[in-house]
Parts: C-alpha cells; structure tokens; sequence
C-alpha cells in the first residue's frame, strides 16, 4: 500500500509531528514549511523532505497535513486544506471562536475527510492506562479529582500569544485545554464549570496567566485545575490526583508513573517500578498513527472535531462566569 503523504506546517509545535511522520511506517514525510526558510531548510536536510515557506503550493502534493500555527490562523488554514480535499491533523485549539470552530467541523463532515485534533495527552500509554483504571473502577468509582499545571513562559509583550485575539483567550484556552480535555475524557461531559483567572505576574498577557478552574461532570465527579505560565519555581505534588473512597490514584507530575494509595499502602500500578512500553522516539508518534491509521481504515479519530469541541466550550462557559 502507497504510504500517506503528508506535510507539517508550523516547525515550533509542529517539530514534534514531523519527526513522529518521518518515523511512522503508514507515512511519507513530504514537505516541512515555516515562515523562517532557514529553519525549514535545517529541518528538511536532517528528516530528508523538501520545505517551502508556503503551504499552499505544495497542497496538490499531499494527501494530509498537520497545521500547528498560531490560534487564530486555524479556521482559514483548516478550511482551505478541507476543502482541497486533505485530511487534517490540527494542533489546539480547534479555533479563536465557537463559530469558527463549528465552521470547521462542519466542513470536514462534508467534505468526508478525516480531521482531528492534536490533544497529544490523550494518546500518551499511561494515559491509555489511566483510562482503563478509571473506566473499569479497578479502584473505586472517582468522585473528585485535582490537577495541577504549573508552567512559565518567559515574557513575550506583544507576541501572537500574548494577545486574547489572537491566543482566543489566555492559558487556560491555550494550554489547559488539553488538561480540560483529559479531564472530561475520565470523568464524563462537563456540565457546570466556572473559574478566576488574572494576569498578575504574567502583566505581559492580555489574557490570564493563572487559572484556576472547578468543573462538575455528568458522573457526578467534581474537579479543580490549576493552569499557569507565571510559575518561574514549581513543585506540584502530581500532575492528577484523582480521589475514590477507597483509594488516591496519583498521575506523576512528569506523566512516567501511576500510582495508588489505599489499605495496602502505596505502590506503582504503571511505570518505573512496573513495565513501560518500548520508547516510540516522541509522544506525538502515539497521536500520528492514530490519524493515519483513521485515514487507512475511514474510520472517525478518538479526538475528532465535535469531540474535541466540548473541552472548548467547557472553557467558554468558564470564561462567561468571571
């Protein structure tokens, strides 16, 4: 069978995708493109494809591509390779707004093409695991779950993300969207959400720097996120906690162990202590075979548009309760 011929458009966020193609057996990687053509050169000499500072003329060339650019490039950019027939792989978020993100779904499902986005998290193994633990109530049904990312972006005034318009909000739209996502994956749709945000400390941002979030789920679970890029100095306790009556099941901060506290004490249930899958190479390849794999087989990806969309408006419902 002919390997899928692809392209990665963006090389800041977009680097992962392209090393996670050139190392997946199902693709051929084809085209890097960056504004900054000396990038793009350095990158396509190591993974040996060709590059171009522009996307659209090398469209007719590819049968998919991944767009990591700037937010609020996503809806023309989406559209425009949709509607060229592509299948698209879209770094977070969908888009700036609710509109133009239906306007995107809404285009894929009618041009039959597979469209997802990259919540990379979500195809991780641990976090694979960590599903079934919850899923299956290996220990207990969860009823309350903690989870912290702290994270520090150096000061970037007057930066693409450093404006609301352009970003479609602050950190918590930006990056805890993906921690929103996860969340409302283990624990059911979200169905009341609220949250504080300020950009104290991160003066540089139009949007907030710091969030914390407080989530109620269809299961009846409750959840608090802590969602920064202020944090110079950090030490979470975890990255997830996640409570049941019998038991606290710990994600580490790094995501490399899981862990349970109950009656028997404490013990690694997946990691270090326990048998890691064999290292892929990078954490996108997880997410890059799960597209390809949905364009060879037609079949709908795990974190298509309308799934994707409800961590989303999560969030915009978050935002109206300030």
């Amino acid at each position: 069978m002919a390997k899928i011929r692809t392209a990665v458009v963006g090389l800041n966020m977009g680097l992962q995708h392209a090393y996670a193609y050139h190392a997946a057996e199902q693709a051929e990687l084809k085209w890097v493109v960056d504004l900054d053509e000396e990038k793009a050169a350095r990158i396509a000499k190591e993974l040996g494809c060709s590059y171009t500072t522009d996307w659209t003329s090398i469209i007719d060339d590819i049968d998919a591509i991944s767009l990591c650019t700037p937010h609020h490039l996503h809806a023309a950019q989406s559209l425009k390779a949709i509607a060229a027939g592509k299948h698209v792989l879209l770094e977070k978020p969908l888009a700036t707004t609710e509109e133009d993100s239906l306007r995107i779904i809404r285009a894929a499902e009618e041009q039959h093409v597979v469209f997802m986005m990259a919540y990379i998290v979500r195809y991780l193994p641990i976090i694979r695991r960590l599903k079934e633990i919850v899923e299956n109530k290996e220990f207990g049904e969860v009823f309350s779950a903690q989870c912290w990312i702290e994270g520090f972006l150096p000061p970037a005034p007057g930066s693409w993300f450093s404006r609301k318009a352009t970003l479609g909000g602050g950190v918590l739209f930006s990056h805890g969207c993906h921690y929103v996502d996860l969340l409302i994956w283990l624990l059911g749709d979200c169905i009341r959400s609220a949250f504080v945000g300020t950009n104290k400390g991160t003066e540089w941002m139009e949007g907030e720097g710091t969030a914390h979030s407080i989530m109620k789920f269809e299961s009846g679970a409750i959840a608090h996120l802590v969602t920064s890029w202020g944090m110079k100095y950090k030490e979470p306790p975890a990255l997830l906690h996640l409570h049941t009556p019998d038991a606290l099941i710990v994600l580490s901060a790094g995501m490399t162990s899981i862990e349970v506290v109950d009656a028997n004490g404490k013990r690694t249930v997946f990691g270090p202590a326990a048998q890691l899958p064999e290292n892929q190479g990078t954490n996108a390849l997880y997410q890059v075979r799960h597209f390809l794999d949905c364009i060879v087989h037609g079949k709908t990806p795990e974190t298509d548009g309308r799934d994707s969309l409800k961590s989303h408006q999560a969030i915009w419902n978050m935002y109206s309760s300030e």
